[in-house]
């Protein structure tokens, strides 16, 4: 059985990256954990469902500092952001998703079912990778845009949501886009499969460096959109990319 997870966003970094999985089982975790190397805090409150022979995901999120967001000063260099890359934290495991022209990107999965992972970009602003205003308007008038990057069997389903918003982090603005869709179909073998999303992105730049976290769900197909917001609701997605945000824009130099 195959199934896809479609993950959205703007080219305001580089094109989010999304995998293929099975619904058969879930994306197998790194040969060896990483050893937390981050203080967390905050429980994650579990989901209104249970995965497929799986409990909800119980884990621990990164802790910020109560302080507001500053503006860096400087493009993050390579070192720095190969030292945010590299953190570990307790319940996740880590995976590089590649570097390059000034970019990093890396993914964090809950090691408990149902798995949900953040996938984080960040680079400095540029002629490359440029840095759009945090403003809702503007984003909005990106509408067609942005919900031009989900598949095409959910695209134009009554039932897809695609939603664009104000969110900030410690005060600082920014925006997030949610998306959640699902269609139920049968491959070129005749073999039941399902393209599915259920992601939040989080968008934040000072005009000098960005970050791009999207939360997203990626565990096996769940039969519908009812399940999938029982397993993972915007409201758990929506905390993990938050926690995750802040954390990294705190650490920033």
């Amino acid at each position: 059985m195959r199934a896809v997870v479609a993950l959205a966003g703007p080219a305001l970094l580089l094109a989010l990256w999304a995998g293929c999985q099975s619904s058969k089982s879930a994306p197998p975790p790194p040969a060896s954990a990483p050893a937390p190397a981050a203080p967390a805090a905050t429980l994650l409150p579990p989901a209104g469902g249970a995965a497929p022979s799986a409990e909800p995901a119980h884990v621990k999120l990164p802790r910020s500092p109560d302080t507001p967001v500053h503006p860096t000063r400087t493009p993050l260099d390579a070192a720095v952001l190969g030292r945010l890359a590299a953190t570990e934290f307790a319940d996740f495991d880590r995976e590089d998703q590649g570097a390059a022209a000034g970019t990093v990107r890396f993914r964090h999965t809950t090691r408990s079912r149902p798995h949900l992972a953040v996938s984080v970009t960040m680079s400095p602003c540029g002629p490359q990778h440029a840095c759009p205003a945090m403003d809702l308007a503007s984003w909005n008038a990106r509408r067609d845009e942005l919900r031009g990057h989900l598949p095409k069997t959910l695209r134009d389903r009554p039932d897809t949501r695609f939603e664009i918003g104000a969110h900030d982090i410690a005060g600082a603005p920014a925006i997030y886009t949610y998306q959640l869709g699902y269609a139920g179909g049968s491959d070129e073998h005749d073999q039941p499969s399902a393209d599915y999303t259920d992601s939040y992105v989080l968008y934040y730049n000072d005009k000098i460096n960005q970050i791009q976290v999207m939360a997203h769900y990626v565990d096996d197909a769940t039969g519908g959109i009812p399940q999938l917001l029982a397993i993972a609701p915007p409201e758990d997605l929506e905390t993990l990319a938050v926690a995750f945000a802040s954390y990294y824009v705190r650490a920033w130099p």
